[in-house]
């Protein structure tokens, strides 16, 4: 039985800035995944408690989240004048 070499191991030198921006990308894109997956996942879940709070349809709640995104004040206000016609 042979003993085998064990295969080299090379080192690369990064240089600082390269490394740093290297970070930066691989948060940004964490970040960009965690946020598309977020409006997935979360986006019926908000349907679901806008149409609870405000008393509206699920259509309309959809409606006012594309046009308003995350502004819950101004969803509540909006879903009110909804409700009122």
């Amino acid at each position: 039985m042979t003993m085998r070499e064990p295969e080299p191991h090379f080192s690369v030198l990064v240089h600082p800035m390269m490394q740093e921006k290297d970070t930066e990308m691989a948060t940004k894109e964490k970040k960009e995944k965690k946020e598309a997956s977020r409006v997935v996942k979360g986006q019926e879940l908000e349907v679901e408690h806008l149409t609870e709070i405000a008393d509206v349809s699920p259509k309309q709640a959809r409606a006012l989240l594309r046009k308003h995104g995350a502004d819950w004040p101004k969803l509540k206000d909006e879903a009110e004048d909804l409700k009122e016609d």
